[in-house]
């Protein structure tokens, strides 16, 4: 590519060049037909010296036709453009000056076309140059006089609805269509952009090819519209072919389409490489196209490779092309400077979006509102967040009212939620078919209060129509999955994760492992389940790293690894899934998974869990103060907790207060508190020996032996040693059921041999008696042993009975009449009688 040449003392050399001209020996018109046979201007200097060649015609009173082409050669296809890029902001002012000198002088001279120069220039100057009305004004005079060039430029702006022209597709075309005429390039242009866009179907667009057949082949203008066929019908060697002739003839497109082809890889199978492809960008941007400094920039910072960003490069382009008016070079810039640690200028950042905001641009409205909002480094400002949104979404946006949508659901706009505003922005979101507004629509019908699941479905529906919608997709499964709001399909909710999965949508792995884990698509496979766990973790997803922690923790679906698995923990933890506060704290209440036991840790991450709102959490945290463990006992704290989790639903919970009713954890405490506790932890399935002792001795309830004995059974089944004595008392003593003594054993001693000794009390009385079983002295005497020393006086009494008779034992006084103290000691009427009343131990 040809360097190009910087003017520098821009008013210094262009003087120079005047004064060359007007001293010169050749005619003017002599020079300026030399420039007109040439026709070249990549150097600017060429394009310097044709424009002064124009002035100097024009002040001295030479204008002919001669000067008049020249200065229309010199400011078409672009070479205005080319001639200003590289100047630097000082001769950039003094080049425009000039070139609206020219202009008007043309004006002056009755030139109806200059304009549409005029009208260029204004629309494609940098910015601070850059006029809008003064583009539209002189647009309107020069279409008054008639000039075509001036009535095509009008059409154009009419059909797109540009620089405040009332939009009207028709008559934009009528305007075009009438244009054609001698010295009229641009209007057939315009028409095969329009009409070429307009189609539907390579039929249509091969019939408007051929209907400018003569406009692309002979005059080699639009080639770029037939490339762009080629690549819509997958012929890219064609594509290239037809951009590289197109760039022969200096076509400003054409080398910005293959510049952005190569760059996004399109065209790497045909052996370029995205390097090639920037040199392509340069010259479509010098060419007058902001939008290929953009790309440029873009592809420096994105490059579709995956290769490290090229940040200087990237702002270099930017920069300029945000010069040139491209607001999505503004903001690419705006979000570099405020979020960027290396490159961060808070300020710079916002007056890049205020300049696109300025330009109407609502993406830079919805970008500065979500930095108002959520910032760190900004001040929070609401109302101004508020009014940049509703200017977004009046100007037709469709994130803005999402946005908004959001704002009020999540109290970003007041102290508490405001659903019956936040659904009214959804919708209007979701009716621009904003892919955000209409999963969140679906959302909020679906998770409200009162849901309303037709229309969720609905949505959903919609999302995956337009957008091939993951989130839909796996909400629609989560629905058929059980059949809520839709007939219950499991196979079809499967279908849909699997989707999402191709998708690259790692929480329908999770869901798909669910339902492998849960049985729904047949019997349970565990291995399945720990597969798609396993899949979403691999992908980083907080979710899918818990449950795959949690296979390797109980050996679901595969093999146990405990380090492994709270390696997973602590990784679904710092990823932001708090779960793993819960698991983390077991593993160093227990001390597992290659971890010593540490009290301190447990309650660290047990209280983490537990603020954050877990019940498990809040139970654990509540019996941690309660038991001491880790931390000082503290019932005020205990109870706190306790109670959380009650709140919270919590049937751990709720058993535990029970039982620190029931049982007396402090003084003077209402035990008919117990009851309601015991009670609500029953109607959630939970029930200890807790409940059965409320009704036996009726603690806040009447008494019901049968309801206790009926309670006494549900807390064996579920595991309560304390059940197993309380069945076996009931069983012993007849309480809400006949007296059974064989029953009455097998309860007793499942617990007795679990260490129970007031169990094993009973259970020796019954052994030496043969009660429901054979008789067993022996063994009946090893069990009130065990029960004896331990304090139990019971056990004491029956078992001096057994030295006083020898039953079990060799007959010994003495050792009865110890065991008789001891248990007189301890209370035991019957033993007190024989030594004449409770005694205290010698010292």
């Amino acid at each position: 590519m040809k360097k190009k040449k910087i003017m520098g003392e821009f008013n210094v050399k262009y003087l120079s060049y005047i004064s060359e001209f007007a001293n010169g020996q050749e005619s003017l018109s002599g020079a300026a037909q030399a420039y007109l046979a040439t026709n070249d201007y990549s150097d600017p200097v060429d394009w310097f010296k044709a424009h002064a060649l124009c002035m100097l015609a024009l002040q001295t009173g030479k204008e002919g036709a001669v000067f008049q082409e020249l200065y229309e050669q010199i400011n078409e296809e672009s070479n205005r453009e080319r001639s200003s890029f590289y100047l630097n902001d000082k001769d950039y002012a003094l080049w425009f000056d000039d070139v609206v000198l020219l202009n008007q002088l043309f004006i002056d001279k009755g030139y109806a076309k200059a304009y549409t120069f005029m009208h260029e220039l204004y629309m494609n100057a940098r910015y601070g140059f850059k006029d809008d009305e003064k583009a539209a004004a002189y647009l309107k005079q020069g279409f008054e006089t008639g000039d075509l060039t001036a009535k095509a430029f009008m059409g154009y702006n009419v059909y797109y609805g540009n620089l405040g022209f009332e939009q009207d597709v028709a008559k934009g075309l009528e305007l075009i269509h009438s244009s054609y005429g001698p010295g009229n390039r641009v209007g057939p242009l315009f028409a095969l952009n329009i009409e070429f866009r307009a189609c539907e179907s390579p039929e249509e667009g091969k019939a408007v090819l051929d209907k400018f057949h003569d406009l692309i082949h002979l005059e080699k203008r639009g080639l770029y519209v037939l490339a762009d066929y080629y690549l819509r019908e997958g012929q890219d060697e064609k594509a290239v072919e037809t951009f590289l002739e197109g760039i022969q003839h200096n076509s400003g497109y054409c080398n910005y389409m293959m510049g952005l082809m190569i760059c996004n890889t399109r065209f790497a199978p045909l052996g370029y490489e995205i390097e090639q492809g920037f040199p392509y960008l340069q010259v479509g941007f010098e060419h007058g196209i902001a939008y290929a400094g953009f790309v440029q920039g873009y592809y420096y910072l994105y490059p579709a490779d995956q290769s490290e960003p090229q940040f200087e490069k990237a702002i270099q382009s930017l920069e300029k092309a945000a010069l040139y008016g491209s607001n999505e070079a503004l903001l690419e810039l705006a979000i570099l400077y405020l979020y960027h640690n290396d490159y961060k200028n808070i300020e710079q950042g916002l007056a890049y979006l205020d300049r696109a905001i300025e330009a109407k641009s609502t993406r830079a409205m919805n970008e500065k509102a979500v930095a108002l909002l959520e910032h760190q480094e900004i001040a929070r400002d609401v109302e101004g967040a508020q009014a940049l949104l509703r200017q977004a979404m009046e100007l037709g946006d469709d994130y803005a009212p999402y946005r908004l949508g959001y704002g009020y659901q999540f109290g970003e706009f007041g102290s508490e939620e405001e659903y019956n505003k936040c659904i009214e922005y959804y919708e209007i979101a979701a009716e621009r078919n904003s892919g955000l507004g209409i999963e969140y629509a679906g959302r909020y019908y679906r998770y409200h209060e009162n849901p309303e699941l037709d229309k969720a479905i609905a949505y959903y529906e919609k999302g995956i129509e337009l957008y091939n919608s993951n989130y839909c997709k796996v909400e629609l499964a989560m629905m058929l999955e059980r059949g809520f709001g839709l007939e219950e399909n499991p196979a079809k909710a499967e279908q849909y994760y699997l989707e999402a999965i191709e998708n690259n949508y790692p929480y329908a792995a999770v869901r798909l492992g669910y339902m492998y884990e849960d049985g729904l698509l047949g019997e349970a496979d565990l291995e399945k389940a720990r597969s798609y766990f396993e899949m979403a973790a691999h992908a980083d997803f907080a979710e899918g790293i818990y449950q795959f922690a949690r296979c390797n923790r109980y050996g679901i679906g595969g093999p146990e690894n405990r380090e492994l698995a709270f390696e997973l923990f602590e990784k679904a933890l710092e990823y932001g899934y708090q779960d793993a506060n819960v698991d983390l704290a077991l593993a160093y209440e227990e001390g597992m998974g290659g971890r010593a036991e540490s009290p301190e840790k447990a309650v660290e991450y047990m209280t983490a869990g537990a603020e954050i709102g877990f019940s498990y959490a809040q139970y654990k945290l509540g019996t941690y103060y309660l038991y001491a463990y880790g931390i000082e006992k503290d019932l005020d704290l205990a109870k706190y907790w306790l109670e959380k989790a009650n709140e919270n639903g919590s049937a751990l919970a709720m058993l535990t207060l029970g039982d620190y009713y029931l049982y007396g954890y402090e003084e003077d405490q209402p035990y008919d508190l117990a009851f309601p506790y015991y009670e609500a932890a029953e109607q959630r399935g939970y029930v200890s020996e807790g409940l059965g002792i409320c009704y036996q001795f009726a603690i806040g309830v009447e008494r019901d032996e049968k309801k206790a004995f009926h309670f006494y059974k549900m807390a064996v089944e579920r595991g309560y040693d304390a059940a197993y004595f309380r069945m076996g008392m009931c069983y012993y003593y007849a309480i809400g059921t006949e007296k059974d003594y064989v029953e009455a054993m097998y309860y007793l001693r499942e617990v007795a041999d679990r260490g129970n000794m007031e169990a094993a009390a009973y259970v020796g009385v019954m052994l030496v008696k043969g009660e429901g079983v054979a008789q067993e002295a022996v063994e009946g005497v090893s069990y009130l042993e065990k029960a004896a020393n331990n304090g139990y006086e019971m056990a004491q009494y029956e078992l001096g009975n057994c030295y006083l008779k020898g039953e079990g034992v060799e007959q010994n006084d003495e050792l009865a009449l110890h065991w008789y103290q001891q248990a007189a000691e301890n209370g035991n009427e019957d033993a007190q009688k024989i030594v004449g009343g409770p005694r205290k131990r010698r010292r």
